[in-house]
């Protein structure tokens, strides 16, 4: 549901930037642009940081008349399952019943950006059309716990298998994410696409401030364990709408 909306706001920002511009009749120009920005995200497959981003797009041409740039990007994403739900321990931490591995993915990807609203001064607001994809680089981290085997305080860091460690009371919580952060990491290949509006808000000289929102789909080569196949299923084909908040600089120069 959240996706069916994001598409439908995607499609109002861009018929109705389709429509100032039209109605504005702005001269062509031509233009020297360069931005290079930075970001956090968040997405419906995430929690609230979802994730970070590095962006630069440059001026290459025009579209129908419209300012068109080349958009390079680099994300890298926490995906999580749907089913993820953190529970409380005898000792009041907490862990996640059933997560067997945190998977991440890194998105290097190319791509246009079609400007339909050009900002102009301090006080504009611009927007554009960003269509980009690329591979999709999957890494798989066991998730480890803290886990009191004989029930004595002899804690043990292991990867949780919920059909290995059912007493739920010798487990004491999760080890956190760094936890021997590289070991045992696998790597799973994949490919993913996105379409996107960007709002440029706010500039003050060449500094700025931004927000991109889009829908990202991505396909992973095998089917990636973050929950126990034993508990629920997993997926290897992701849909989802994100957010990203951005903070960069830009030099721009109009013929």
């Amino acid at each position: 549901m959240k996706i069916k909306l994001l598409s439908i706001f995607l499609l109002l920002v861009v018929a109705n930037s389709y429509a100032q511009r039209k109605a504005s009749s702005p001269k062509k120009t031509s233009e020297d642009y360069k931005m290079f920005a930075y970001g956090v995200t968040t997405n419906t497959n995430s929690g609230l940081l979802g994730g970070f981003v590095i962006r630069h797009s440059q001026a290459v041409g025009t579209f129908k008349g419209s300012p068109m740039h080349r958009y390079i990007a680099l994300e890298a994403i926490n995906i999580k399952h749907p089913k993820e739900k953190s529970e409380p321990t005898s000792i009041a931490n907490r862990y996640i019943f059933g997560k067997r591995n945190y998977f991440f993915s890194l998105r290097p990807e190319y791509g246009r950006e079609l400007v339909f609203f050009k900002k102009h001064g301090e006080d504009g607001i611009g927007l554009s059309v960003i269509a980009a994809a690329g591979p999709s680089i999957g890494l798989q981290k066991p998730y480890y716990i803290k886990y009191d085997k004989n029930g004595r305080g002899a804690i043990e860091v292991v990867q949780y298998d919920p059909n290995i460690h059912k007493e739920i009371n010798k487990i004491q919580g999760s080890a956190g994410i760094w936890q021997e952060f590289f070991k045992g990491m696998t790597i799973n290949p994949g490919l993913h696409v996105k379409l996107a509006a960007n709002i440029d808000m706010n500039t003050f000289g060449n500094s700025l401030t931004g927000f991109e929102i889009g829908i990202t789909s991505e396909v992973f080569n095998k089917t990636p364990e973050i929950m126990s196949n034993q508990l629920t299923t997993n997926a290897k084909f992701y849909t989802s709408g994100y957010l990203t908040i951005y903070f960069g600089n830009r030099k721009q120069k109009t013929k």
